[in-house]
């Protein structure tokens, strides 16, 4: 008979790993690995605001923090800029607010827009990345990923213009509608007290198609929209309008967020013409009881009769003249329209329990199920409410991370790169604890760890949990070779790692 101490010494003459005191043996791996033993597994911890990770050291998003309970299904998507040592890079956050992909761009660069939009019937995810300038602009283009995270195609503005940070669209026709960077153009500022032969910055909208880039629309706002309905103090240049979104209205017309002039404009599609204007200075509108906006983002047309917005309250660019900021808070809007009778009406407005005042950027995303998303901009938060205003649940970033808008929707990826894993040993360095990730994988389950003698002499000996982006799984006094499978809730394979030495 085989004392215990035999055993573990074929064992380990077998090249078969010891795990924890005891030996595991092979399991067959023909689809669900049944009867392989359990291993514990744990979440990498998160020290800090950035977010590192062993198997995948190349990474370092910003740190999230998620307060609250019930929230709506799907994933939260941002696009956190550089800060305090995290990278930029599109960011798709759990309900746990752990990651579950990222992708780093370049330092030198900003992202605006991560969301998951539809490219010739099939999700896709977009977003704009480029260079931001000082007066908060940007030049850059459009990326569109597929559901393996690989580049489609990157969409640039045509008549050599360059794409702005504040809108990138696609629409179900296959095209682009986005802000491009604007033009400076000599102006008369009289009309804002402003000298006559002065220079303001001109938005210009563009839709082009996807494919093969021919501009279908371009829109110039001084042909349609003077500098006299700018709340800006005249300065030079002076950005008098500054439009930071576009959406498609029901009718199939533009419906455009104007920051400069507290007002949204409806645009037609052919012509570009001015059909309506909700605010400003030449409301078509009558705006009842806390009904008026300010310095606003995000203005979307979800029906005939409804208008959402965020409504910041504040500005940036405070010229000492107190305009910037003309609210204590911002908020989300949601407004009863009447296109017909041209009223307008405050039917609910999101706060946050604890004031927030956003001086830039914000986003305002109804759900499915009757939720709301509210991305606060400027301040890194990003908060899910109920229909009837009741705070459900925060997502923080760091003090120092900002993104322009967040949203939330359902994605399914299968990434096109493999598993990536490592090893460290315990502060004693006899104990071994295998890392394990699978960047923006969402069908990602459980991990089977696979060990050995030699790399193609590998079998099943325990199944792991996964546990947020990085699974820490203790496996003991292991030598030998390693390798895991990324297994989804059915215990079906999905893709294997690189096989290392330990």
């Amino acid at each position: 008979m085989l004392t215990r101490r035999r055993l573990l010494t074929r064992a380990g003459a077998a090249g078969i790993a010891v795990l924890g005191g005891a030996v595991l043996g092979a399991a067959g791996l023909g689809g669900r690995a049944k009867g392989v033993p359990r291993l514990r597994s744990y979440r990498s911890v998160v020290d800090g605001p950035v977010r590192e990770f062993v198997s995948r050291s190349d990474l370092r998003p910003p740190a999230a923090i998620a307060t609250g309970g019930a929230v709506a299904s799907g994933y939260v998507f941002l696009g956190p800029g550089a800060s305090s040592g995290s990278q930029a890079g599109p960011l798709l956050l759990d309900a746990a607010a752990e990651p579950v992909w990222f992708q780093p761009i370049s330092r030198a660069l900003w992202l605006s827009n991560v969301r998951r939009s539809q490219y010739r019937g099939e999700p896709v995810l977009t977003w704009w990345e480029g260079v931001m300038t000082v007066e908060g602009f940007g030049r850059g283009e459009g990326v569109i990923v597929d559901t393996s995270y690989r580049e489609m195609a990157r969409v640039r503005a045509g008549n050599g213009r360059q794409i702005d940070v504040h809108e990138f669209l696609l629409t179900p026709q296959g095209t682009a509608l986005f802000v491009c960077y604007p033009d400076s153009v000599p102006t008369d500022l009289s009309a804002l007290g402003g000298p006559q032969n002065g220079t303001v910055q001109q938005s210009v909208i563009q839709e082009v198609d996807v494919r093969s880039g021919q501009v279908l629309f371009e829109w110039r706002s001084l042909e349609h929209i003077g500098v006299e309905e700018s709340y800006q103090r005249p300065a030079t240049p002076l950005d008098y309008i500054h439009i930071n979104s576009i959406a498609v209205a029901p009718d199939g017309n533009l419906l455009v967020s104007a920051r400069c002039t507290w007002a949204l404009y409806k645009l037609d599609r052919r012509t570009g013409s001015v059909i309506w204007r909700l605010g400003g200075k030449l409301s078509d509108f009558q705006l009842g009881p806390g009904a008026q906006f300010s310095w606003q983002h995000d203005a979307v047309q979800p029906n005939a009769s409804t208008i959402t917005l965020f409504d910041d309250g504040d500005a940036l660019f405070d010229d000492g003249s107190g305009m910037s900021n003309t609210e204590r808070e911002s908020r989300g809007v949601v407004l009863q329209v009447d296109e017909i009778g041209k009223t307008a009406r405050l039917a609910h407005a999101y706060r946050h329990p604890h004031p927030v005042l956003a001086n830039a950027m914000g986003s305002f995303q109804t759900l499915p199920d009757g939720h709301v998303l509210i991305g606060w901009g400027s301040a890194p938060i990003t908060s899910e409410f109920s229909a009837d205003g009741k705070l459900l649940a925060d997502v923080r970033l760091g003090p120092k991370s900002t993104s322009y808008r967040a949203y939330r929707d359902a994605w399914a990826a299968n990434p096109a790169t493999s598993p990536a894993i490592a090893t460290r040993r315990d502060s004693s360095g006899a104990n071994v604890n295998l890392y394990a990730s699978w960047n923006g994988a969402t069908a990602l389950s459980h991990w089977l760890v696979l060990a050995g003698p030699g790399p193609s002499q590998l079998r099943a000996v325990g199944i792991a949990w996964r546990r947020g982006f990085e699974t820490v799984i203790p496996l003991g006094r292991v030598r030998g070779y390693l390798q895991v499978r990324a297994l989804d809730a059915a215990g079906r394979p999905l893709a294997t790692s690189e096989v290392i030495r330990v």
